[in-house]
């Protein structure tokens, strides 16, 4: 017997299945119980039969009736079946005490209190093995009939291979709920399992769909495929949807995507809770191919034309709990209002033979792969809006051939959003793809948040200028927060974020992460447009190997230094290379305004390594350079640090603590000497334990000015101090 508790306000639901040898009921919970013989009369059922438990312990041929049963009658099952007919319900019940089947091409109408329908229950097998699928569309089509969910409590096989003939069309109210870790093994190759087109509220619950398929990389299509895909579902539009195609077809979106399992086209209402999409076999030939293909599609009572035709997208698809795991393309196509919370995704690849060739597919007939992609999908009428992702983990574990495609599009990244999105959220996202974190562009009012990426870089030839995060598109007014960037290569050839265009975007803790950088080229923060804010973010370099000067973090194309308005930058580097007063060439540039430019932005970048700030507001620069040394004192009466102050460089406040006393009766004294000069005492020094500090704005010089410790007689080797130097150079240039 199957007990059911529900509550349908918060959808959460628990299944308690028990093996119960015999029915306990007693008169006062059912009603009578009457054991109905061989000979039953099932057209003239005595008055006395209704508000009581009917036991069906025999075989019945209805002989094509149709039995309407009195109100309130428990059917209970003990070892019976009824078949070849119609039974019309009454407020009844269905039970049975085993697992057995209990229909035989039996329909049910009319009202019944029971939850749940079992594909056994109309002849399934249930052994994973043996072909169910005609008995589980039974049973959809009965539930359908009493507005009954499905239940699936044990492995069942649909045999789904025949492209074009064996599809299953789900339809309005549609609930299909697992128990047990059931799996429901499906063989789709060419054809989707299932069709969810024109109808609503369905919900799909706690059920494994096992892949058991091998595809072949080296073919995609034929013509008589993609004909017999389009006549299947040109066909069911046709006679559920009441749709007239003259010399049309329905709404077609390449062959590829006929190889998704579920193909879910112009459907509002969707329901994927705590589901997994798992390819049961362990190289990527044997990976589901597509999950979810998200569709336009005609709507239904019209005639469609050439020139015209009403059409819809998917709406109100939410995703909870959902995994994928041997999934090569995973989510893709056009929604308005997509929810997904708490999505996994496993194992992961691109299409490719057993040995690793052809990456793609032969001819690249499969689209370039990702966990997620929303695009308009060549819609012309409809753009994305409203699309929630949250807490996402994608460990990224790639299975197959360590080869990529050998074209700039073949990135197999995470997420990807494109061509006219709006309202986006991106929270709590984590991606261990070692092909990249995103590719985002065209998106407007959208807040990503909360992201780590790790990628590879060196998977890619360099000459394709991988980048982890690319914006193909701008972006306006969209937010980035607490997001780590980190490329896990041992050198990186590009930065791994992106240059991007657009107004009112903001970076706020954004980190970028490398080992040995290489990167010859500006960036990583490359925001143009006006009215933008990159703040608290960094740049982090293990290594920083690159030879050439005038490199700079943030680089800013013309339009934006020639008109750019309102934008802030503040960004801090670790690791940069070492720069000293003859390589100041390999220092960080602020490329960022030119003169021409009226408007007000602020930059600052700070080099910690180095204790070099770099500052422009408008079109001022200044760039304050702290440079410390520890000295030694040694014999004589006059010693030059190894720093200096370079050309153009002001001193605008010092330094100079005694960390181990002077001789007691020396009058030490620190300088700078500029070119052509005796020197300039800056201050004298403490002979003993302690600080001299002070504020001097000692003029920029055009040549190196040393810098000097003086005493009126011998240092004698004794003492050591520190002297710290704050720099400064001021421009007013480009």
């Amino acid at each position: 017997m199957c007990v059911v508790t529900v509550s349908a306000q918060n959808y959460h639901y628990a299944i308690d299945e028990k093996a119960i040898p015999e029915p306990q009921h007693s008169e006062a919970d059912s009603g009578p119980v009457h054991i109905i013989p061989l000979a039953f009369d099932w057209q003239n059922i005595p008055e006395d039969y209704s508000d009581s438990v009917w036991e069906i312990r025999y075989d019945f041929d209805l002989a094509g009736q149709t039995i309407i049963l009195p109100e309130n009658i428990t059917i209970r099952f003990n070892g019976g079946i009824l078949g070849n007919g119609t039974v019309r319900g009454d407020e009844s019940i269905i039970e049975t005490t085993t697992e057995n089947q209990i229909f035989d091409a039996l329909d049910l109408e009319g009202s019944f209190k029971t939850e749940y329908l079992k594909p056994q229950w109309f002849g399934a097998s249930m052994d994973g093995e043996n072909d169910d699928r005609e008995d589980f569309v039974e049973t959809l089509t009965e539930a359908e009939n009493i507005h009954a969910k499905v239940l699936v409590d044990r492995d069942m096989f649909l045999d789904l291979e025949e492209t074009g003939k064996k599809s299953i069309f789900l339809e309005d109210n549609t609930w299909i709920e697992g128990a047990n870790d059931a799996n429901i093994v499906i063989n789709s190759l060419m054809s989707p399992a299932f069709f969810i087109v024109l109808t609503k509220d369905i919900t799909i619950k706690n059920i494994t769909f096992l892949y058991d398929q091998k595809y072949d990389a080296t073919f995609s299509d034929s013509p008589s495929s993609n004909t017999l895909n389009v006549v299947q579902v040109k066909d069911y539009l046709k006679s559920t949807k009441n749709i007239v195609f003259n010399s049309v077809n329905p709404v077609w979106r390449g062959p590829s995507s006929f190889r998704a399992l579920f193909s879910v086209e112009a459907a509002k209402n969707v329901l994927f809770d705590d589901v997994t999409f798992k390819a049961r076999g362990k190289t990527a030939d044997t990976f589901i191919q597509w999950a979810i293909k998200l569709k336009e599609q005609h709507t239904g009572n019209q005639t469609v034309t050439k020139t015209s035709g009403r059409t819809d997208i998917p709406r109100n698809i939410i995703f909870k709990n959902v995994t994928l795991d041997g999934v090569i393309m995973g989510i893709q196509g056009i929604v308005q209002g997509f929810i997904s919370d708490g999505l996994k995704s496993y194992r992961y690849s691109d299409v490719q033979s057993a040995d690793g060739r052809n990456i793609g597919g032969a001819a690249y007939w499969m689209p370039p792969p990702h966990l997620m992609y929303f695009n308009t999908d060549d819609s012309s009428d409809y753009v994305l809006s409203n699309i929630k992702i949250y807490n996402t983990y994608d460990y990224g574990n790639y299975v197959g051939t360590e080869n990529v495609r050998k074209m700039h599009s073949g990135y197999c990244n995470s997420l990807k959003l494109v061509s006219n999105v709006s309202d986006v959220v991106v929270d709590n996202y984590k991606s261990y793809r070692r092909d990249g974190l995103a590719d985002l562009g065209n998106i407007k009012n959208s807040s990503f948040s909360n992201i780590y990426s790790e990628n590879d870089s060196s998977i890619f030839d360099p000459s394709f200028g991988f980048i982890a995060v690319r914006f193909v598109d701008e972006i306006n007014n969209c937010s980035f927060k607490n997001i780590v960037i980190k490329d896990i290569a041992d050198t990186t050839k590009f930065y791994p974020l992106g240059g991007v265009h657009g107004d009112g975007i903001t970076m706020d803790n954004v980190e970028v992460r490398v080992n040995n950088l290489a990167a010859e080229i500006d960036g990583p923060f490359s925001v143009f447009g006006s009215n933008n804010t990159v703040i608290n973010s960094s740049l982090d370099i293990k290594n920083h190997i690159v030879k050439n000067d005038f490199i700079s973090v943030i680089g800013l194309d013309s339009e934006t230094r020639n008109n750019g308005s309102g934008n802030k930058f503040e960004i801090t580097v670790r690791g940069w290379r070492e720069i000293d007063t003859n390589s100041l060439g390999q220092s960080m540039k602020l490329i960022f305004q030119d003169s021409s430019n009226p408007n007000t932005n602020y930059a600052k970048i700070t080099d910690v390594n180095n204790n070099f700030v770099v500052e422009k507001i408008g079109t001022e620069k200044k760039e304050i350079w702290t440079r410390t040394e520890d000295v030694n004192l040694k014999s004589g009466n006059l010693q030059f640090l190894d720093i200096e102050v370079p050309p153009n460089f002001g001193v605008n406040k010092f330094e100079v603590t005694t960390l181990e006393p002077l001789s007691s009766s020396i009058e030490a004294s620190l300088g700078v000497k500029p070119w052509g000069t005796d020197g300039v005492i800056l201050s004298s020094v403490s002979n003993s334990l302690g600080s001299i500090s002070k504020v001097v704005n000692l003029d920029a010089n055009g040549a190196n000015q040393p810098i000097y410790l003086e005493t009126n007689e011998d240092f004698q080797g004794v003492g050591k101090v520190k002297v710290e130097m704050e720099l400064i150079r001021l421009t007013n240039v480009n």
